[in-house]
């Protein structure tokens, strides 16, 4: 079981050591985000580990369940007028501003990743576009080529990994071959046999237990499920908790101030328990954002997949000198367009004037009309 932090604890632990309690806690990862915005004396390399790109969407995410406790407590104390209330506000707001901070740091890691993508890169490159194209124009020509290259490197009989219609159909295939291990205790195997009502109560449970979590709910097996009763568990007890959504606490309404000490403490306690589901519900993104990272490195390095990747690209160099000429009216469109040889600008990646000169490509190739001279003066995006 993993050692569960104290905020006072927090100050007095070696960065290094930090690391593997708050990997296996997220419970933990919410302790040290906030003490690291409410307390002083935090070492400086804990405040950069949790600014680290690796780290940065967990620590947002940390903050953001981190904030609804922190609510949900002011809200009890203001109703009982509990003296420990403005250095508890003061806490929130702390942690609100590193949760602004964190969201700014989370925006610029997603937008170096797609600006470093695959996808982002050959969007820029007028080789790649035009080769792109060229298949689309040529799909049966270019599939027959990719079964041709397989078929060299002896790839013909490996079968290709399936498509799958959701994050967790892919989490299942990976069990079932072995890209993931996980073993299945007999919690497991019980929740997994289990009626989605057993399902929601235990997930009803793991929301309010504060020291203890049922690890067979974060099993890969079983997280789809989990995030269903989450769900399911919001959508209940958002009236009571007097909740707009069952994604966010919100505020409570002006006269809930006035209601009597029994009605109050439903909502309050409703209100906890939300809090509760949604950190959980953010544990769960966790967790399959983890799962899927893994899985991708772990496709991107075999050495089927790379072979796989060689074959196709192997195929758009045979089609490029099968069709050398629709290639090079592909290019001379582009032409006009590139900031430098080669290279489209990055505000024609993914917009609407791309997808319509595209389209008017595709649709010369295909009516035979594309040896007519390209447009020299086109609109700048």
């Amino acid at each position: 079981m993993v050692e569960r932090l104290r905020l006072a604890d927090v100050e007095h632990i070696a960065t290094d050591e930090l690391v593997p309690l708050i990997t296996d806690s997220f419970d933990n990862l919410v302790t040290v985000s906030i003490a690291e915005a409410t307390n002083g004396y935090i070492p400086q390399k804990t405040r950069r580990l949790l600014r680290k790109a690796e780290w940065r969407l967990d620590w947002q995410d940390a903050l953001l369940c981190a904030c609804g406790e922190l609510q949900v407590a002011c809200e009890r104390m203001r109703y009982t007028g509990d003296p420990r209330l403005q250095p508890t506000e003061h806490r929130l707001h702390r942690v609100r501003n590193r949760r602004h901070e964190a969201g700014i740091l989370a925006k610029k890691l997603r937008r170096n990743d797609f600006n470093n993508s695959t996808e982002r890169k050959n969007g820029t490159s007028s080789h790649r576009t035009a080769q792109g194209w060229l298949r689309q124009a040529f799909p049966d020509e270019y599939t027959a080529l990719v079964q041709q290259e397989r078929a060299r490197r002896h790839l013909d009989d490996a079968p290709e990994t399936p498509a799958f219609r959701d994050v967790h159909e892919q989490l299942a295939y990976a069990c079932s071959h072995g890209l993931i291990t996980a073993p299945r205790t007999a919690e497991v195997e019980a929740l997994l046999a289990a009626s989605d009502l057993t399902v929601r109560n235990a997930a009803a449970d793991d929301a309010k237990a504060q020291e203890e979590r049922s690890m067979a709910l974060r099993h890969p097996l079983l997280l789809g499920r989990w995030e269903n009763a989450l769900r399911e568990l919001g959508y209940m007890v958002m009236g009571q908790a007097r909740a707009k959504t069952p994604h966010g606490l919100g505020a409570l309404p002006d006269h809930f101030y006035t209601l009597p000490q029994p009605e109050a403490m439903e909502v309050l306690n409703a209100r906890r328990f939300l809090a509760a589901v949604q950190q959980r519900r953010t544990e769960y993104k966790r967790c399959v954002r983890q799962l899927t990272l893994a899985l991708r490195e772990r496709r991107r390095e075999a050495p089927r997949a790379v072979a796989f990747t060689e074959a196709k690209e192997e195929a758009s160099r045979l089609l490029v000198e099968a069709h050398p000429a629709e290639y090079a009216y592909i290019r001379s469109v582009l032409g006009p367009y590139e900031v430098r040889d080669g290279c489209l600008p990055t505000e024609l990646v993914g917009n609407g004037q791309r997808a319509r000169i595209k389209q008017s490509v595709l649709t010369a190739l295909a009516q035979g009309t594309w040896p007519q001279p390209a447009p020299t003066q086109p609109d700048r995006p």
